[in-house]
């Protein structure tokens, strides 16, 4: 039992997925450039900040 935990670990390789990464795989983000992406990257999570804040402010939940 043990010899076959050995030959398992022996060969990591063997279970390995290389996955192409979300640039390589939406053709919109590869034609971005790196500043782009952070610019866009930037302004969602700027999106989603404000949108949370006012449904916190539209359900009481926040006090200012």
């Amino acid at each position: 039992m043990f010899e076959d935990l050995r030959h398992v670990e022996a060969e990591p390789e063997a279970y390995e997925v290389v996955r192409p990464s979300l640039v390589e795989r939406l053709p919109v983000f590869s034609q971005l450039k790196p500043r782009q992406r952070f610019v866009l990257a930037l302004l969602l999570f700027m999106n989603v900040a404000v949108l949370g804040c006012g449904c916190l402010l539209a359900f009481d939940r926040l006090i200012v």
